[in-house]
């Protein structure tokens, strides 16, 4: 596991929180790298017709192949769901700035949750080969970030101690009780692959490394 730390500490004789004068506070900031366990891919199907109507039949057709497709090709390793439905029109504008309606456009977007990453690619294919017009989105997240969340905090809780033992040290004195441990954050920073191809014969996908950042402020007694 990576550990990447970044620390900035205040050294002060007021009171923070639950603090007594005589105190030094620490704020610790720690990013750990952690696998992916999941990802998350949304597709659209798109089309445009004179009429809302026909676009939505035309876009209902290629929808419901898209996902008997990816539900195939998915078995037990995910879910598939809609997540966005759009009607918009189309307009043309002549030079004298009037519009005139030419057609419509229909979006349907699906988004799989996919708990194998060895089948990203294959799924990415699977949707564009059944109709998909665009593939939107790829991130790669954690089904349940609670333990990468908790290593960081624990990192950061330690730089932010080693930080306060050493200002205590620079002024001779020693640190002594904990008066108040403060989380100021914990962040998943997701792997996004903005735009991903439309996928030829195999779309070869690397998902690469979470970043799991964790912050957390102290102030110990002086001794």
């Amino acid at each position: 596991m990576k550990l990447i730390a970044t620390f900035f500490i205040l050294f002060s004789l007021f009171a923070f929180g639950q603090a007594t004068p005589r105190s030094v506070q620490a704020t610790g900031t720690a990013s750990i790298s952690v696998t992916p366990d999941q990802a998350q891919i949304n597709v659209s199907a798109v089309t445009q017709a004179a009429t809302a109507q026909e676009a939505a039949g035309q876009n209902a057709t290629i929808a419901t192949n898209i996902q008997g497709a990816l539900a195939q090709a998915l078995g037990n390793s995910g879910t598939v769901k809609t997540v966005n439905y759009s009607v918009n029109p189309i307009y043309t504008y002549g030079k004298d700035g009037t519009s005139t309606l030419t057609g419509y456009t229909v979006t349907n977007t699906i988004q799989v949750t996919l708990n194998d990453l060895t089948i990203t690619g294959k799924v990415i294919d699977t949707a564009t080969q059944a109709g998909a017009s665009r593939i939107d989105s790829l991130q790669f997240t954690l089904k349940d970030d609670t333990d990468a969340r908790s290593q960081s905090l624990r990192a950061a809780t330690v730089r932010a101690k080693a930080k306060a033992d050493a200002m205590a040290a620079s002024v001779g004195q020693k640190t002594g009780t904990f008066l108040v441990i403060q989380e100021a954050g914990a962040v998943v920073q997701p792997i996004l692959r903005d735009g991903a191809p439309s996928a030829s014969a195999s779309t070869p996908i690397q998902s690469g490394q979470l970043t799991v950042t964790g912050t957390v402020t102290i102030a110990m007694e002086l001794i």
